[in-house]
């Protein structure tokens, strides 16, 4: 079998001697017992489980010191080798504060107190409990648990739409660390704590990684350390697909530029996170773990080439070369590598947001890992077994947080689905049901409710969603009166309900009768938001009316924004679970521009009339104007009758 190993710049006479192997006898013993169709034992010593694990968390920090400086600053293209930092010039010890590391450490720890084999409730709370900043799957799910829906829940489709994100791949060196030698069981254990954060390829990740340094405990080249983790993966997955597309174009003898371009051409935009749009960041866990493959493959064992390939491949440019160097130093150990870990803090920094030290990491997974190997630090072994098969089903995916401010229950809820998302229900708990998503609620009473969510895609498929909600603060429901303005009869839906500028937090404000300068008189949807998009305001009612008119006052204009720009600005009517266009005649004219200059004195009133239509819903809705893509209302009145 071809081999591969690293080249030294100033070791190449050990590298000359290491020429036949890793460091240990292991691969002797395995090939012997193949030939005389022995069961094969994997063994370690104590320094080599030592050196090993040693060698992967230095490697982890030796990666993401590389990467950094280019973290998602290369998106869909490849990375000049230009934009290689020359690690001469960094300190290694920036890796103390990234969460590439810290995050694992979260897991060590539980496991350390509770033991490896501990269950997944025991990681599942010491997760909930960490209190660090947290994006994506990780923060999602941490949010889930805090909110009682418990692992494996907490990381599914159902609940965590960034499932297929990067998170586990990040997070997962320590279970291949923890289960030496054995990729069954490492790829097992990943998979079971994957879904605290991730569900169906964004569990294979952290499998993947998992399984590729318990197989560099033992391997002969970096093709095998590859083949055998990738052994893990079912087969059908979208997850396999990737890699073993890289593997047929590296086979094929593609260059790494082809590569990239050909894995880009077909998987670039494939489950996409919903937080990002086309032409930005992608971290989804297969694309990245195919850059993790393609930077083994195409570094040649070199530690350095191997880290910088996985970092021109762009993207989540730090987390991948990372996930490489580690899996390398785990191959080839510490000592063989040291030279590259220059000035590293082995024993006074701690890791950002833990208790823990270089050393202190490192000497939990060695006890762990002799834990699980037993006294002979060996094990027989197996035939591969591949993980369960699993990925998203036909069904929508969603999130939804609910919060209580200022007497009114806010609920952000966000919702995905491939085939487009048909309807919406959103039933308060209260006897209210609502056709769309609900933003902003007053209860009639206190109590105790649970705001429940449905969601159906296109293909008539649904998922439902809940949250219980708790209310000091009662609300007098106004009655019907006849044709008039109905807005205080309706519950107002916004596209931000957490808006940052100097206008008015609280939603109330667009139907309080009072504006102008003498008040914090509008609702400013300012977010930071420096991208196109766009954006509603209007009202949700619990049964239908037949409305006729909108009288629309704006807020305040700024400098960077404060309209619907370019004409965009439209009426839609809910109407059986789906919004639609109304043709309205505005008067004034609603000026087609996206400058300050255009839009006049500020709190002008827009009279918008149209065909009586029979809705559950009105709303304005257009592109959010200014550089800073916002809308700013200060009275929306809607007209209507039963």
């Amino acid at each position: 079998m071809k081999r591969y190993y690293a080249v030294l710049l100033v070791l190449s006479l050990v590298l000359a001697l290491c020429a036949c192997s890793t460091g240990t006898d292991v691969s002797v013993e395995a090939s012997e017992a193949e030939e005389s169709k022995e069961p094969i034992v994997l063994s370690l010593t104590e320094d080599e489980l030592y050196d090993k694990v040693k060698g992967a968390w230095a490697g982890q920090m030796y990666g993401v010191t590389m990467g950094w400086p280019t973290e998602f600053q290369y998106i869909a293209c490849i990375a000049p080798a230009s934009a290689v930092p020359d690690m001469a010039t960094l300190d290694i010890n920036h890796a103390f504060i990234e969460d590439d590391l810290y995050v694992e450490l979260t897991y060590v720890d539980a496991m350390l107190k509770n033991g490896y084999d501990c269950s997944l409730t025991t990681l599942a709370n010491a997760f909930a409990a960490s209190t660090y900043p947290l994006d994506h799957a990780n923060k999602q799910g941490r949010t889930n648990l805090q909110n009682g829906i418990s692992a494996p829940d907490s990381g599914s489709y159902k609940y965590n739409y960034h499932c297929d994100d990067i998170d586990w791949q990040i997070n997962a060196d320590f279970v291949g660390t923890i289960y030496a030698l054995d990729v069954n069981q490492a790829a097992s254990r990943a998979f079971e704590i994957g879904h605290i954060t991730n569900y169906g390829d964004g569990v294979y990740g952290g499998v993947y990684v998992a399984a590729l340094h318990s197989a560099a405990y033992y391997a002969e080249s970096v093709r095998q350390i590859i083949d055998d983790a990738l052994a893990a993966i079912p087969e059908g997955t979208l997850f396999k697909q990737v890699q073993q597309d890289v593997l047929a174009q590296y086979d094929a003898g593609a260059s790494f530029e082809d590569c990239w371009q050909a894995i880009q051409d077909k998987w670039g935009d494939t489950d996409r996170c919903l937080s990002y749009g086309p032409n930005t960041a992608n971290i989804d866990a297969k694309l990245n773990s195919a850059y993790v493959t393609m930077g083994l493959l195409y570094g040649d064992g070199d530690l350095q080439a191997s880290s910088a390939y996985a970092l021109r491949c762009g993207q989540d440019s730090d987390c991948n070369p990372s996930t490489v160097a580690g899996v390398l130093g785990t191959f080839y150990g510490y000592e063989m590598l040291k030279n590259y870990f220059a000035g590293l803090d082995l024993t006074g920094t701690k890791f950002n947001c833990t208790e823990m030290t270089f050393d202190d990491a490192v000497n939990a997974c060695v006890k762990m890992a002799k834990d699980f190997l037993g006294e002979t630090l060996s094990i027989t072994k197996a035939d591969a077994v591949t993980v369960e098969y699993e990925q998203w089903p036909d069904m929508p995916a969603g999130e939804m947080s609910v919060s209580v401010s200022n007497g009114a229950v806010n609920i952000e809820f966000n919702a995905y689905d491939p085939s487009g998302i048909a309807s919406y229900k959103c039933d308060m708990g209260d006897g209210a049901v609502y056709d769309a998503p609900v933003t902003a609620y007053k209860y009639a009473q206190v109590g105790t409710y649970t705001v429940t969510m449905t969601v159906t895609n296109n293909t008539g498929n649904s998922s439902v969603f809940k949250s219980n909600v708790t209310v000091t603060e009662s609300y007098d429901r106004p009655e019907y009166k006849g044709y008039g303005n109905l807005a205080e009869l309706g519950t107002i839906i916004a596209t931000v309900t957490k808006p940052m500028g100097v206008g008015s937090q609280d939603l109330d404000v667009i139907r309080d009768g009072k504006y102008g300068y003498q008040y914090t008189g509008q609702y400013d949807t300012f977010a930071y938001s420096a991208t196109d998009h766009e954006e509603y305001i209007g009202y949700c009612f619990g049964e239908t009316f037949t409305f006729d008119k909108i009288l629309f006052t704006e807020g305040m204009n700024f400098d960077d924004g404060g309209w619907f720009k370019n004409g965009s600005l439209r009426v839609q009517a809910l109407v059986g679970g789906a919004w639609k266009d109304v043709n309205a005649t505005v008067s004034p004219s609603y000026p087609i521009s996206d400058s300050k200059s255009d839009f006049g004195t500020d709190f002008e009133s827009y009279s918008m009339v149209f065909e009586p239509i029979t809705a559950s819903g009105i709303r304005i809705i257009g592109m959010a104007g200014g550089r800073m893509h916002f809308i700013s209302v200060a009275e929306l009145e809607v007209y209507g009758k039963k």
